[in-house]
């Protein structure tokens, strides 16, 4: 403590002299913007004014009349003040007023030891900075740095005067160095009516993570019943947490879900596990467990595990909390090790599945990979050429269809010349495949070996020019771009399909050397491709305002492997780009000119004037996934159309329709309604969707967010963000 030496003559003066004259004269500034304490509160001066001040010489001093007492990162305001500077401590009367790293107290009275952060004050008023909260206790206790415990305290975030929410309280403890708030025996009152009570209850006062019990979350399904769950929330370091939640089911019993994250410089991850024991359903124990973890061992060295497993075929549609999870059919369980060379790379993978059936709409389980050995490098430039390898190695394995390993080795060559907005790049490969047939080889099939060269050219040019539009200055381009590949048959017929399958007919499609995904087959080809792209770009910032193609294949020669019988392939067409910040589009045909129709379309439109406001508008149709099931009429002809949009002052409507032509049902509804006030946020919101085969699920949705406090009821917001692109929570856009 900075100690005062004034003889009385020099101390009677000063106290006549206005403080800011004396500060100054000392070479001081006030300064209303109060500075953090330090970490000690050893050796700060303290300075000390009002109407009239009198003290005794290195022992205390009494100020009377706007009274102010000041040390650094701390304000205390009365209208009589004490500070006795042997124990530095502080008694103050009248108006007490205490100002400290934005925060304020008010109280009749005030005792407190400076040093230690001790001390009391009757009937106070408080406000706190980091979320501006604030309310009132008829005892608050100082008991250390910045932490207060009060009793029967109120709290809230609403503002002065519209106290929508309060939390009543028999102790409230307030931490501003952990940034926590602890509850005990708290009662929740929502517009004068309680809603929650709970024996303990600990909130944060700002964004900083924190350990401690949650605000449970109510809700009900038609599969589960009723429902509540009581999560904890461990804080367990700066890189590890853990969330515990009992949830309890009406119908179905007491559920325990448990997620654990850790972040390291080195490697990530988390684990979920969820068990129930003895479902009153069922009769039998459910559970699900789920892993992913990656890590960098070093030197190009990486590696990571993908785990997922769950007890039946039912339990995502019958327990699971997100709309997402319930469609689920293929869980992957895998594992991979990587080395990255800079030019070269190899990966060494385990893959397996769990396959969840739906008796009405069974699907074949995908094979085993038991491992996968990856092999890719490129180099560029040499010699002006790009030379570049792909090989892998497979061990697939199933239990019903046979099984075998795969060997494929792909090396290519390509030269790429470009000048002048012109490019040319011939380039040539050779696909090789080797078969090592196993088990379950009901056919017959011999092992056997396949060797297909590919060749192709791909040139273009590019053109544009200026155009002003407005105040801006576009620029328009025209790119025509050629394509031939050529690619001579070989009879694959006797080779087994482990992970191949024809890819869809699209743009990029046009311009690759295969038309199956995977490498058990690859197609014959003797055709060119034309295609020409024009594009609006503005100038100044290079975004894309408008973006036009449109692309033909033709077949010099007919191939075997996926026989056609015309010359030319659809015609695609694509419109789309950005028009504005508000609004963008998208569009996509294919059309097939000999028979004058229309095989595929999609349409997408977003417009978001603002933050809060959306819409999207979408329709997908496709003709060639006809089905007998629907009477040749297309399987895929769907319009989907969702929103968030400000009905009035503060109400705020939400919504998805997606609705499938084809098979006259909706695959997804959503509406809702959410309300916005000051300081908390009420969403009311019903969703339907098709989780299986001619089953369908509902959810309905009821949510009280207090701000800075909990949100209380089943939670929404993860359905509306994945169900409404652009979605943004009520809450978020007043502030």
């Amino acid at each position: 403590m900075h100690k005062f030496r004034l003889n009385p003559i020099l101390f009677s003066l000063l106290c006549m002299m206005p403080f800011s004259a004396f500060a100054e004269g000392l070479g001081l500034k006030l300064q209303r913007d109060l500075l953090p304490l330090s970490e000690s509160g050893e050796d700060l001066p303290v300075f000390v004014r009002g109407d009239r001040v009198q003290g005794h010489q290195d022992t205390d001093f009494e100020a009377t009349g706007h009274a102010e007492l000041r040390k650094r990162g701390q304000s205390i305001v009365a209208d009589w003040l004490k500070y006795l500077k042997a124990s530095d401590e502080i008694e103050a009367r009248g108006h007490v007023r205490i100002e400290q790293n934005g925060s304020i107290i008010r109280g009749p009275n005030l005792q407190l030891q400076t040093s230690s952060h001790i001390g009391y004050m009757d009937q106070p008023d408080y406000y706190l900075s980091e979320n501006n909260a604030h309310g009132d206790a008829n005892l608050l206790e100082f008991t250390g740095k910045d932490k207060y415990r009060m009793h029967k305290a109120v709290y809230t975030t609403c503002p002065v005067g519209n106290d929508d929410w309060i939390l009543r309280v028999q102790k409230l403890d307030i931490d501003r160095v952990q940034e926590v708030g602890i509850a005990h025996n708290a009662s929740i009152y929502f517009k004068g009516v309680p809603i929650l009570y709970t024996p303990w209850l600990d909130f944060p006062i700002s964004n900083q993570r924190r350990s401690g019990f949650l605000v449970p979350v109510f809700g009900s399904t038609a599969a589960g019943g009723a429902e509540i769950s009581v999560p904890y929330y461990w804080n367990i370091a700066p890189n590890f947490d853990a969330t515990i939640s009992p949830r309890f089911m009406a119908r179905r019993g007491l559920m325990l879900n448990n997620e654990f994250r850790y972040l390291e410089p080195g490697y990530s991850g988390e684990a979920h596990f969820n068990i129930l024991p003895n479902d009153n359903i069922s009769k039998a124990t459910r559970e699900e467990m789920r892993l992913t973890h990656s890590q960098y061992f070093g030197n190009g060295w990486s590696g990571g595990l993908y785990l997922q497993r769950v007890s039946d075929d039912k339990f995502y549609r019958d327990l699971s909390p997100l709309v997402t999870m319930t469609s689920q059919t293929v869980l992957p369980r895998e594992g991979h090790l990587t080395y990255d060379g800079g030019w070269w790379s190899f990966t060494s993978r385990v893959q397996k599945f769990q396959t969840l059936q739906d008796p009405l709409a069974p699907v074949v389980a995908p094979y085993y990979q038991t491992p996968q050995l990856l092999l890719r490098a490129a180099k560029t430039d040499l010699a002006g050429a790009n030379v570049a390898f792909n090989g892998e190695y497979d061990n697939f394995t199933h239990p019903t269809l046979v099984n075998g390993k795969r060997l494929m080795l792909y090396p290519t060559v390509s030269y790429p010349i470009s000048n002048f907005g012109a490019f040319f790049t011939p380039k040539i490969g050779l696909h090789s495949t080797s078969y090592f047939l196993g088990a379950n080889n009901t056919a017959k099939l011999p092992d056997a070996s396949v060797n297909v060269p590919v060749a192709s050219l791909d040139t273009g040019l590019y053109f544009d020019k200026s155009h002003p539009w407005g105040s801006q200055e576009l620029v328009q381009t025209l790119e025509p771009r050629v394509y031939y590949l050529y690619v001579p048959y070989r009879n694959q017929s006797n080779l087994p399909i482990f992970d191949s399958a024809p890819m869809d007919f699209t743009y990029a499609q046009m311009f690759t050397e295969n038309q199956f995904s995977g490498n058990d087959r690859f197609t014959d080809a003797n055709e060119v491709t034309f295609a020409l792209t024009s594009r609006l770009i503005q100038e100044k910032t290079g975004e894309e305002r408008l973006r036009m193609t449109i692309a033909q294949r033709i077949y010099l020669q007919s191939p075997k492997l996926i026989p056609v019988t015309t010359t030319s392939s659809d015609v695609i067409a694509s419109v789309g780009g950005a028009v504005s910040g508000k609004l963008s589009f998208d569009s996509y045909v294919q059309y097939n000119p000999r028979q004058n129709k229309t095989q595929f379309m999609s349409m997408y439109t977003h417009y978001q004037p603002e933050i809060g406001k959306v819409i999207n508008l979408g329709y997908i149709f496709n003709r060639t996934l006809a089905s007998a099931a629907y009477g040749g009429a297309p399987a895929l002809d769907q319009v989907d159309v969702s929103g968030q949009w400000q009905l009035f002052r503060r109400w705020h409507g939400v919504g998805r329709w997606n609705y499938s032509l084809a098979s006259k049902q909706v695959l997804e509804g959503t509406a809702g309604v959410e309300y916005d006030s000051d300081c908390w946020a009420l969403r009311l919101v019903m969703k339907r969707f098709a989780i299986a085969s001619k089953q369908t699920a509902s959810a309905f949705f009821i949510q009280l967010e207090l701000n800075g406090l909990a949100r209380i009821g089943s939670d929404p917001l993860d359905a509306l963000r994945l169900s409404i692109p652009g979605y943004s929570k009520t809450n978020t856009i007043s502030n």
